[in-house]
């Protein structure tokens, strides 16, 4: 929910005075990451033909995103993403770790953590209606 650069569309967010909030402090690609750990955490628990190519195609589709969107954004908008690069990292805590950027836990917003908690824990105890396969045995 939070205006992002690198997201389809996203490049009117470049404009504000601090293009780089919340979330998008800890990593530019917090989408293209989600999917990763989604990906690993299911490829580490099915080893199924069929499970080694959905997940681990879309693992390997969200480990090679960032790289392409850096680079196509790069391309069309030149010095204002090199900025925008300059204060946020691809690999998450990377920019932080490195004194480019601070963490703000607050920008984030405590709805959004709670947000995701709510949709995790529907998502694994539905798991099996959705799916049709318990998270766990």
């Amino acid at each position: 929910s939070t205006p992002n650069p690198a997201a389809a569309g996203g490049e009117k967010a470049l404009a504000a005075p601090e293009p780089a909030k919340g979330i998008l402090r800890i990593t530019r690609h917090p989408v293209m990451w989600g999917i990763t750990l989604w990906g690993l955490a299911h490829l580490l628990t099915n080893g199924d033909v069929a499970s080694i190519v959905f997940f681990g195609g879309l693992t390997l589709l969200a480990l090679m995103g960032p790289f392409l969107i850096d680079q196509k954004r790069l391309k069309a908008l030149g010095e204002v993403w090199t900025k925008y690069q300059a204060v946020t990292s691809s690999l998450p805590f990377a920019a932080i770790a490195a004194g480019r950027n601070q963490l703000k836990v607050g920008e984030i917003g405590i709805w959004r953590l709670a947000g995701g908690v709510v949709v995790y824990v529907t998502l694994y105890v539905a798991h099996a209606w959705l799916f049709g396969v318990a998270p766990h045995p």
